[in-house]
């Protein structure tokens, strides 16, 4: 193999790593939200799987971010090596180029002084015969040695090469890894985001479940507190008419902040002023709301 074949090799393989790593800014497919979401309705009402929901998102959050914590540093190693590497080859190139140079320069010395050269009188005289051959011999073995080197070199160059472009596929699967815990990790957020306040939903549907057991309250259907809703606001969950009375269910703010409401009762989502409604209902029954309580047991 020559030499200019030699450099052109590393040099492509130099470019082509190069190239790889700058592709690695391309966006790799990851997890959607439909993935990590599931379609069931998230359990209000229940307790146990909202604590169970706050649990899976946070084990799987954690996961994510050793996995993320974890392929950055792998990342890191092995864009390191890689630049060690092309750096390692691109000397070898060097070095080989000189080792050509030295062989070049011995094997012309030898073929001036040996066997395919002229010698002068004075060089064939039998007084300067042996001195003649161990310089032959000498510059072959020299020559030899260098040229020997030279293959070593090419050799340790093939190795660095493949090595390489090893690392370099290594660095592309380890960034897709990273891209896609980046992608994950804000949609996991969301998720613990999400089930905890879902949890604390249920929480409140908790507390009046124990209160509708200790005073013995009968659960008003779906039916009867649509009819109550639609009576006492036509089922607006934002309405304020001005006369104190907000929301779904008409709360005034002393009531409202009795039952651990926050804020104006129409500022809240509809989930909370259903569960809060109905915690009032498990402490009052229907007397809050003296004329649209028919609706309820």
């Amino acid at each position: 193999m020559g030499i200019g074949s030699t450099h052109n090799r590393g040099r492509r393989r130099w470019l082509l790593a190069l190239a790889a790593v700058v592709a690695l800014a391309a966006t790799a497919p990851g997890a959607t939200a439909r993935e990590l979401h599931s379609d069931e309705e998230p359990p209000y009402t229940n307790i146990r799987l909202a604590q169970e929901e706050i649990a899976w998102a946070e084990e799987n959050l954690e996961a994510a971010e050793r996995r993320l914590a974890e392929r950055l540093a792998a990342f890191d190693a092995l864009v390191a090596e890689a630049a060690a590497l092309a750096g390692r080859e691109q000397a070898l190139i060097l070095d080989v180029i000189e080792s050509r140079k030295q062989a070049a320069d011995y094997l012309v010395a030898s073929y001036i002084t040996g066997r395919l050269g002229a010698l002068s009188a004075e060089l064939l005289a039998l007084g300067q015969f042996v001195d003649a051959l161990y310089l032959q011999a000498l510059l072959e073995a020299r020559a030899g040695a260098v040229s020997g080197a030279y293959r070593e070199y090419e050799a340790l160059i093939a190795e660095a090469g493949d090595r390489l472009v090893f690392v370099v596929d290594r660095i592309d699967v380890v960034h897709r890894d990273i891209q896609l815990a980046q992608r994950d990790i804000p949609l996991l957020e969301e998720r613990l985001a999400e089930a905890r306040w879902v949890a604390s939903v249920a929480a409140i549907h908790d507390e009046a479940d124990r209160e509708m057991a200790r005073r013995g309250r009968t659960e008003p259907t779906p039916a009867q507190w649509g009819a109550l809703r639609d009576c006492e606001s036509t089922n607006n969950y934002l309405v304020n008419t001005g006369n104190g009375y907000y929301g779904a269910y008409q709360f005034d703010q002393t009531t409202w902040e009795w039952v651990g409401g926050t804020g104006r009762p129409h500022w809240a989502a509809p989930e909370v002023q259903d569960a809060r409604a109905r915690l009032l209902y498990a402490r009052r029954g229907w007397q809050p709301w003296p004329i649209c309580g028919r609706h309820l047991p």
